[in-house]
C-alpha cells in the first residue's frame, strides 16, 4: 500500500514537471524573453516584396523563442534596404534585399543578435 502512494506521489510530480517544461518551451523560457521588455517591431517602409530582388534563405541556430527571432528580424530590417522574416520554428530566415548581400552581412547582423549563422 505505501508503495503504490510513493508512487502516485512520484507519477504526479513528474506530470507537474513535464507540463511546466512544455508550458516553459511554448512561452519562450529563454534569456531574452524572461524580462518583461517588449520588443518592437521595426516597421518596413517598403513592404513591397518585388523591389527586394535578391533573396536568401540562411539556417540560424541559438534562438529559444519567438522573441529571440523578434529581435533578428529587427535587427536587419533596420538596416532599411533588407526585409527580413525570421521563422523561430524552422530556424531559419528569408532575407530580402535591394542590392546582392555578402555572406559577412548576415553573419555579423546575427552574431550581433547573439545567435549562429548557417548558410542554407
Amino acid at each position: 500500500m505505501e508503495s503504490i502512494i510513493i508512487l502516485s506521489v512520484i507519477a504526479v510530480i513528474a506530470v507537474i514537471a513535464v507540463m511546466n517544461y512544455i508550458k516553459k518551451m511554448k512561452s519562450g523560457s529563454s534569456c531574452c524573453s524572461e524580462s518583461s521588455e517588449i520588443i518592437r517591431k521595426v516597421k518596413i517602409k517598403d513592404k513591397n516584396k518585388k523591389n527586394y530582388p535578391y533573396k536568401k534563405v540562411i539556417k540560424i541556430g541559438g534562438m529559444t523563442c519567438t522573441k529571440c527571432a523578434q529581435i533578428i528580424e529587427n535587427n536587419f530590417n533596420k538596416l532599411g534596404y533588407i526585409y527580413a522574416k525570421i521563422d523561430f520554428d524552422n530556424e531559419e530566415g528569408l532575407i530580402l534585399s535591394k542590392k546582392e548581400l555578402e555572406d559577412k552581412v548576415l553573419e555579423d547582423v546575427i552574431k550581433e543578435s547573439g545567435y549562429r549563422y548557417y548558410i542554407k
